[in-house]
């Protein structure tokens, strides 16, 4: 994977897991991958989120990359740090990956005003399929966690896809990359929907407003999806639309 993504280091764990959606009538394949949610990650260039300098955090960051190869202990710890250029948090801002078995172009995503029918999405419609999936996770030596993964609900009228990117570093910040896709498939033009909303704050921004400030109490994404969103904090929210109709 390494090697396929063109990248020094990959998360601690790697799921051979994928999710592909396809539109029969265009030939459309909306695909979600580990691999591609990498290649995003690469791509994005973020900068190294600098860790707080508690010394288990050192220790351990030093156990696991210092030295390797020779050399090792403070020196080479020190030496790792100052010229990491990566982002080793794995932060991706993966929006799926879009192809088509046509032979013409695949559709682009296009910025909208369309947003998610919530009324169709809570209707109490029979849920025809359900499923979890896990892209990637690596845990930080138990000083935090990052974790890629979706979830796919399909009804007789839609279905919806939540991608969701979670991310704890211990004494320093959190992020939530959530992005939601929806398609009625009872319309007569075949448009998804993709909602992307994105929070991040550090852990002085949560205590400074009454928010819950401590590791244990994000002990993964979906307790971090609700605690952020009760704590009423900055985001950032955009949405696109990807037509599947062809003329």
């Amino acid at each position: 994977m390494e090697r396929a993504v063109g990248a020094r280091a990959t998360p601690e764990m790697l799921f051979d897991s994928s999710l592909t959606l396809t539109h029969g009538p265009s030939g459309t394949t909306l695909r979600f991958v580990a691999e591609d949610a990498l290649r995003s990650w690469m791509e994005a260039d973020l900068p190294a989120v600098k860790v707080a300098a508690a010394a288990t955090w050192n220790a351990s960051h030093v156990e696991r990359f210092g030295g390797r190869g020779g050399g090792g202990g403070d020196d080479g710890w020190r030496a790792t740090e100052a010229s990491e250029s990566y982002d080793w948090t794995f932060t991706t801002p993966y929006g799926g990956t879009v192809t088509s078995t046509s032979g013409r172009d695949a559709p682009e995503w296009r910025p909208t005003a369309r947003s998610i029918d919530r009324a169709m999405l809570t209707a109490r419609d029979p849920i025809l399929f359900y499923d979890e999936l896990t892209l990637y996770e690596s845990e930080f030596d138990d000083h935090g966690a990052a974790h890629l993964g979706l979830k796919i609900r399909v009804m007789p009228k839609c279905w919806y896809v939540l991608l969701r990117f979670w991310l704890r570093v211990d004494g320093v910040l959190i992020r939530l990359y959530e992005t939601r896709f929806f398609c009625d498939v009872s319309a007569p033009d075949a448009v998804v929907v993709r909602e992307t909303t994105r929070r991040e704050e550090t852990w002085d921004q949560l205590r400074a407003r009454g928010a819950p400030s401590e590791p244990r109490q994000y002990p993964n994404a979906d307790d971090a999806a609700s605690a952020l969103l009760a704590s009423g904090g900055p985001v950032t929210m955009f949405a696109h639309e990807l037509a599947l109709a062809r003329p």
